[in-house]
């Protein structure tokens, strides 16, 4: 067996440690939770680990495994988790390269190449999610273990055995956790054919020893795929393999859709990945994150370059041209066949790596082949050192700004989270048992709308160990219906539910939000008064009858709530604080309240991004006498947006035709001034 250098065992690992480090790990301590990591976290601070048992019992039953040895250690901090995935796919990484250090010990070289492709392919962008996708990375180092231990155990016969028992038990673990790896399983009598091939075995001798060294391997396979066809006909699991069931009925027709959606994803895979990473409308210079990437880009290009030439030089018996040796056609058909059989498990459940927010993780698999494809490729293209080493510095050096980008994209999500949930929890200190959260979009990137609706009940105090919560988090056009929400008044039940969390409401309960951030509003919990506001959506609009602000009580039930490691530290008590603290003491009639956080606010600074969010301070400071702050910030209103005229009419009518008292003459007339400025009809209130 090829002899490796010490120092090469060393310092290769560390290389694809920093490396991941560059293009995952600079974000991780502004990082949080998303999409299926809400779900994970609220089962565990909810229900127990225990729970997670009936938490996959429709989908993958044993998969509970990950979470119920993991969390206890990790807890629910997300810069843990981050931490962990990332050291997760770092121990993959490694996997695979000491696997195919064992296939082919003497192209270390090319074997390296491969794994630094892995490290940052870009097809899977999704690194973030770190709670649910550990599970991935923990069965796809198992599948390495397994195929490393198997590769092995023909390189070292004395612990043949030691070997394949340690591999079987990996790859049984994998397949019992996730489906993603079944496909590559395929490709172990490949490599151990190639591997036979050293030893000069010929014929049916290495067609045996082959088959007899997969054949454990083989029957592990079998018994869990007829498992888990034998356990998705008793219990309808998800993830139906819909191509082989319709097969039968249209063969044609199932071939056909087989065919393209295994090619688009193919191309996708090999050639569509790459674009992203050069995307132009990305590169938005005045963006700082954008910015960063590029140098950070710029700089892991330079230090790929002088480690691979480096690399290069300390492997200089392969420095010769190898189009004329076999390793290329071997390197090239692993490849093509990792490629194909990778995302079996993927296509014929009907689903691919080409459409969907998330659906990069419908090429993990595929990534392996691929990496080995592009260097076999290389290899194949030209024997010139120079330019293999710099197109490869080029592409590692850009897929890691890709990254990079993609991880503040995802910051920007938890600055929109935690920014959400602390308004809301500002605007209601505790929200009443039975509330469903209406909006006409999702409020979040990264995250989705069931997501969401378990994350709500992580923000107030609940029942430990109860499979019933408090509130849910329901779109309006996808959870109700356009054609539903008319109907809502008429008091509606909704009885939602997603894995072990059940939720039981009454549209009549419900609060409606709006929350758009970024033209410079805070958080809406709206009411039915919020019907002349031209900005709402028309879902919106039609839902707010049902808005019922008096879900929310004014006195928090714990003072360890909301949890900070979950939606960080309470954020600087800006504008937005005062205005949700306003509406509140607006709803309960606390007009004095209303004016403290009016007074305090302006005595910071803090003014309105939106006109809209003058009202609730100009009725407060009028309904506490205050007749002159509240005709100056209606002029200010005005002043700032026009459009919002027909509301302060009706804001100011609302406020004459609900005071008792008369006004002094001098206030009466400021406001009938007001009232002609804004074009309103008059009201004369005078004494």
């Amino acid at each position: 067996m090829h002899r490796i250098s010490p120092l090469y065992t060393i310092i290769t690992p560390l290389a694809f440690l920093i490396l991941l480090l560059l293009s995952f790990g600079l974000m991780i301590p502004w990082l949080g939770f998303y999409w299926d990591d809400w779900p994970v976290i609220l089962a565990a601070r909810l229900q127990g680990v225990g729970a997670f048992w009936d938490f996959y019992r429709y989908e993958r039953p044993l998969s509970a495994w990950t979470y119920i040895t993991t969390i206890p250690i990790l807890g629910t901090r997300p810069i843990v988790w981050h931490i962990f995935t990332l050291l997760l796919r770092w121990v993959t990484v490694v996997g695979m390269w000491w696997s195919l250090r064992g296939v082919w010990p003497q192209r270390k070289r090319e074997v390296t190449w491969m794994a630094l492709l892995f490290v940052i392919y870009p097809i899977f962008s999704q690194q973030s999610v770190s709670v649910a996708f550990s599970q991935h990375w923990i069965c796809y180092a198992l599948y390495f273990l397994s195929l490393g231990t198997m590769i092995y155990s023909i390189r070292k016969p004395r612990l043949f055995w030691h070997f394949n028992l340690i591999g079987v038990l990996a790859t049984l673990v994998n397949m019992l956790t996730l489906e993603y790896f079944w496909g590559l399983e395929i490709l172990r009598p490949v490599f151990i054919w190639l591997v036979y091939g050293e030893y000069e075995l010929a014929g049916r001798r290495r067609l045996w020893a082959t088959l007899k060294l997969w054949l454990p391997y083989l029957i592990v396979l079998v018994v869990i795929i007829t498992l888990r066809v034998m356990y998705m006909e008793v219990l309808r699991v998800a993830n139906e393999p819909s191509l082989l069931l319709a097969f039968g009925e249209n063969p044609f027709a199932t071939i056909t859709q087989f065919l393209q959606i295994s090619i688009q994803d193919m191309i996708n895979n090999l050639m569509g990945a790459w674009y992203q990473v050069i995307n132009p409308t990305d590169l938005v210079l005045t963006d700082r994150p954008v910015l960063f990437s590029l140098l950070i880009s710029f700089l892991t290009a330079v230090m790929t370059y002088f480690f691979l030439l480096r690399l290069s030089a300390s492997d200089s018996e392969n420095s010769s041209s190898l189009l004329d040796q076999p390793w290329v056609k071997q390197a090239i058909v692993v490849g093509i066949l990792g490629v194909i059989l990778g995302p079996i498990p993927v296509w014929i459940i009907e689903r691919q790596s080409l459409f969907g927010l998330y659906s990069g993780r419908f090429a993990l698999a595929a990534m392996f082949g691929l990496s080995i494809l592009v260097v076999g490729l290389l290899e194949w293209f030209t024997p010139r050192m120079i330019p293999k080493v710099l197109l490869l510095a080029v592409l590692i050096g850009l897929s890691t700004g890709f990254h990079i980008r993609t991880s503040v994209t995802f910051y920007r999500s938890t600055l929109k989270q935690n920014q959400f949930y602390w308004q809301l929890y500002w605007r209601a200190p505790n929200i009443k048992p039975g509330t469903a959260i209406l909006s006409a979009d999702e409020l979040f990137p990264y995250v989705g709308r069931k997501p969401t609706a378990v994350t709500l009940n992580l923000l107030y105090p609940q029942t430990y160990g109860s499979q019933q919560v408090n509130y849910w988090f329901l779109e309006l056009d996808h959870d109700v219906g356009s054609k539903m929400i008319p109907k809502l008044t008429q008091g509606e039940s909704f009885t939602p539910s997603f894995r072990t969390f059940k939720f039981a409401g009454s549209s009549l309960d419900s609060l409606v939000v709006f929350y758009k951030p970024g033209a410079g509003r805070c958080l809406w919990v709206l009411s039915p008064d919020d019907s002349d506001n031209p900005e709402l959506p028309e879902l919106t609009n039609l839902a707010l009858p049902v808005s019922n602000l008096n879900r929310i009580e004014d006195s928090p039930t714990s003072s360890n709530y909301p949890p900070v490691e979950l939606f960080g530290k309470e954020p600087q008590h800006d504008w937005c604080y005062y205005f949700q603290k306003a509406e509140l003491a607006h709803q309960m009639k606390q007009w004095d309240k209303v004016v403290q956080s009016g007074n305090e606010a302006q005595d910071l600074g803090y003014s309105p991004g939106n006109t809209n969010e003058w009202l609730p301070f100009i009725e407060g400071y009028a309904r506490s006498g205050q007749w002159q702050e509240a005709l100056e910030f209606t002029h200010a209103a005005y002043l700032m947006d026009e459009d919002i005229t027909p509301r302060l009419c009706l804001r100011w009518d609302h406020i004459l035709q609900s005071t008792k008292q008369p006004l002094d003459v001098d206030v009466n007339e400021d406001i009938i001034q007001l009232q002609s400025q804004l074009n309103c009809q008059k009201i004369d209130n005078s004494g």
